[in-house]
């Protein structure tokens, strides 16, 4: 079935097509699978953590924020064309992870301005926009402002930045109708159980949140047509069961559409044969397209017995997608406003300084693609060069040391060729530095970094509730693993990237001609064929919570006690191990800065420049 480009000529135009970034790669033909329309559509990101450049090295996700502005408007006009309505949804962790937001002083002033050229119909915050004050302040008094009316958050309070006050971060839910179909939507913005925020922010548990009179309320209106919740929430998770719940004890049948982020997957849970949730992966790589049809609305009226129907695509963020969804080519995609963020991200990038160079890798160094402690691994790496060559305190001269990195502390994979000044924020963004205990005896510290990798099940039952949550000690797509498989979830090769590819005819013969490269192959409670482009598989592999090990720093081959040194992030977790280990020392009190004002970010810059010097 032709599904809008006709034949192999059309490809050669398309190829030729490149995203306005001067050093993104051409993004690389490839067979894809036709999206389905349906009465109300939805495009979606969420965990884009500063990718607006789009990703430099890598074709399949190689277009940018101004792409997407543009790929936003042409699927409004097409499904407008249509008699349908489009809108656009964002769910949170758009800070913290490239250097387009974190190199500039202050943080974010050129993604603010960037992310609000986009039109987003309603959108919530993530955990990493209320870490620090600074960012959060940043939230309330630039980006809620920027998006008002389509900014939600229904469990986030803030205490005013200028007059102190307790107020919501930004209305709790909001009632609209659809310009085209007239249909009814109560809409909600959630964030998950989130207890790391910075004290000027509350995070109320959504399972109180549901029982507050405002909820009960908005739940309770029988004029609605859909019931819309976005949230950094996992879709498979027990604050989105409490929604759930709650909405469906007023309203047995009416549709509930939820899209959620914060596990960096691509995923599509279904709730009931009306309830799907939608979780868009992460970093740019994918824009989210989710469509309903069958909606009882005020211009349509269907039999009680009849189901919505429900459909998604996971869109790789590239030209080559962008142009086929929307049957247009180089010449006639393009907005102008889509073409301006696109010359201001790369301005931004200029003042940033972001393509100045430190080094060259010389093999890529993957996070989850090969196992952990292989010679390509990007732990290895960390564990056996980097951290041994320069975790060092002038200050405690002499006395070895025993290191502690959460593995998430990483955020991305390196790739060789070019380090820059942006790829150290891409791969370790955080400004965390580096802490100790003196005189550990060198058993314990050992016991202490098992311990951490023996999460969740040693503190299964016993952890106190206030205590840290061990599963965010990995990447967030490995604490996915480690709660689906503790939850006893089925089918976990949703997420692991080694489903099936599906090739059933929603594509040209033409297509199946074209190069199949690695990448997204996601099985969902909607099937393996979820992909709009069809991919050979790439090996996921799990790594532990925690790498390190000693650091010798004395001649002598025999370690007695060492300075048990980590990053500070970690420190409640380390503490509650510590009790664990029987470790006769109280953290913090007991604690020190190592290094001072070193990140390990910082470490890493370095031994780049050490190390790994570009060919003249």
């Amino acid at each position: 079935m032709a599904v809008g480009i006709k034949s192999l000529a059309a490809f050669s135009i398309l190829l030729a097509a490149q995203a306005i970034q001067p050093s993104a790669p051409n993004p690389i033909a490839s067979p894809l699978r036709r999206l389905h329309w349906g009465q109300l559509n939805f495009l979606h990101t969420t965990d884009t953590h500063g990718w607006l450049a789009g990703h430099l090295q890598e074709p399949s996700y190689s277009a940018d924020w101004g792409d997407y502005v543009s790929f936003a408007t042409r699927m409004r006009e097409l499904a407008e064309s249509r008699g349908q309505d489009l809108l656009v949804i964002d769910t949170g962790d758009r800070v913290e992870g490239n250097g387009l937001y974190d190199s500039s002083e202050p943080k974010g002033v050129y993604i603010s301005e960037i992310l609000r050229q986009q039109h987003i119909d309603v959108m919530s915050s993530g955990n990493h926009e209320l870490y620090k004050k600074n960012t959060s302040e940043a939230e309330f008094l630039n980006t809620v402002p920027n998006f008002q009316g389509h900014y939600l958050a229904s469990n986030i309070d803030i205490f005013h930045p200028e007059t102190g006050e307790l107020v919501p971060l930004a209305p709790r839910f909001k009632k609209f109708t659809t310009r085209i179909q007239g249909i009814r939507i109560v809409a909600f913005g959630f964030l998950f159980d989130f207890t790391m925020n910075y004290n000027n922010t509350i995070v109320q548990p959504v399972e109180d949140t549901v029982k507050e009179s405002w909820f009960q309320q908005a739940v309770h209106d029988q004029e609605v047509d859909l019931f819309l919740v976005v949230g950094h929430v996992p879709v498979r998770s027990k604050e989105y069961d409490a929604v759930f719940k709650a909405i469906r004890a007023s309203h047995p049948t009416t549709p509930v559409q939820f899209f959620g982020g914060h596990y960096h997957i691509r995923d599509c849970a279904q709730y009931d044969s009306s309830a799907f949730g939608l979780a868009s992966g992460r970093f740019m790589e994918t824009i989210g397209f989710m469509s309903i049809d069958g909606l009882r609305t005020g211009n349509t009226q269907l039999s009680n017995s009849t189901s919505p129907v429900f459909e998604r695509r996971y869109i790789d963020n590239n030209l080559f997608s962008f142009h086929h969804h929307t049957g247009l080519d180089k010449d006639t995609f393009p907005t102008e406003q889509g073409q301006n963020v696109s010359r201001l991200i790369q301005e931004s990038r200029s003042a940033l300084r972001l393509d100045e160079i430190y080094g060259c890798i010389p093999q890529d160094l993957w996070m989850s693609r090969t196992p952990y402690n292989a010679e390509n691994s990007i732990y290895s790496w960390l564990e056996k060069r980097v951290l041994p060559d320069m975790l060092k305190d002038e200050s405690r001269s002499g006395k070895s040391a025993f290191a502690i990195v959460n593995t998430g502390a990483i955020r991305f994979d390196l790739f060789k060729g070019q380090f820059t000044r942006d790829s150290a924020f891409i791969v370790s963004p955080f400004t965390s530095g580096f802490r100790y205990l003196k005189d550990v005896p060198y058993d314990k510290a050992k016991l202490i970094l098992q311990v951490l990798n023996a999460q969740p099940k040693i503190f299964q039952g016993s952890q106190d509730v206030n205590g840290p949550p061990f599963w965010r000690l990995a990447p967030p797509g490995q604490a996915a693993y480690d709660h689906e498989v503790h939850a006893g979830q089925k089918n976990y090769d949703k997420i692991v990237l080694d489903a099936p590819t599906d090739q059933t005819p929603m594509f040209s013969t033409s297509y199946t001609q074209l190069e199949i490269i690695p990448g997204y192959t996601t099985r969902d409670d909607l099937g393996s064929d979820g992909d709009d482009t069809v991919h050979s598989p790439i090996g996921f592999y799990q790594v532990p919570n925690c790498i390190g090990g000693p650091i010798f720093n004395t001649e002598s081959a025999v370690l007695e006690t060492v300075d048990l040194v980590y990053v500070d992030f970690i420190e409640p977790y380390v503490a509650a191990a510590a009790k664990f280990a029987r470790l006769d020392i109280h953290v913090p009190r007991d604690s020190d800065v190592y290094m001072p004002s070193t990140a390990l970010t910082d470490i890493i810059i370095k031994w780049v420049k050490d190390n790994w010097s570009c060919a003249s």
